[in-house]
């Protein structure tokens, strides 16, 4: 053998051997950013639907054309208890649909859409604030109507359904901020063990 013969190091074991134990099932990011939008647009219809079907809306009756939310009779006016359960319902079967979206879709996309945390983190608040917003559309499309209207029409003593109402418009954002908190989590979770793996797997 030529003592100028130069053999090649063998190659190293870290970087053939080692594998994360993450899967890396990241995409591109302009996919990644096309994924979690439209993972909200079905998601918000999905949770518009399942918010307003769980929903049961009060009842009233129509007197002297006018429409009173818990009335139960009108020989004599008689109003029945819990005549606020109809909002505070809606609220919170809307709340509960928009949290429980949003932390699904925040996990999904931290533990498999890893390509860009910032892109990731935007994407939901973007796309959160959409579903956020079909799910106030759809419960709005699937609510009865306004029996303060069909009041004006109706005969006394015609019982009317109420309309599905939220405590505040603002309950939309309850979806993009589930979401980013879900998020920034199992981002702080995962990164000390990722750095911990790295580390670990230079030393050896």
């Amino acid at each position: 053998m030529p003592d100028n013969l130069i053999v090649p190091p063998p190659p190293s074991l870290y970087e053939t051997g080692h594998h994360s134990a993450r899967p890396d099932l990241s995409r591109p990011v302009l996919v990644q950013v096309a994924i979690i939008v439209a993972t909200f647009v079905v998601g918000g219809l999905v949770a518009g639907l399942a918010a307003a079907t769980l929903w049961t809306p009060p009842t009233g009756m129509v007197l002297e054309g006018k429409w009173y939310r818990g009335l139960i009779s009108i020989e004599p006016p008689v109003i029945g208890q819990n005549v606020d359960q109809g909002v505070f319902a809606a609220t919170a079967w809307f709340s509960v649909c928009a949290i429980v979206l949003g932390l699904l879709v925040g996990i999904a996309a931290a533990v498999w859409l890893i390509r860009s945390e910032l892109v990731t983190l935007a994407a939901l608040a973007v796309g959160g604030a959409i579903g956020g917003g079909l799910m106030l559309l759809v419960t709005s499309l699937l609510s009865p109507e306004d029996p303060n209207g069909l009041a004006k029409s109706a005969a006394d003593g015609t019982v009317l359904q109420d309309s599905f109402q939220l405590a505040s418009p603002w309950l939309v954002l309850l979806v993009p901020g589930s979401a980013m908190l879900a998020l920034m989590v199992i981002f702080l979770m995962w990164a000390p063990r990722q750095i911990d793996e790295h580390t670990g797997g230079v030393k050896r």
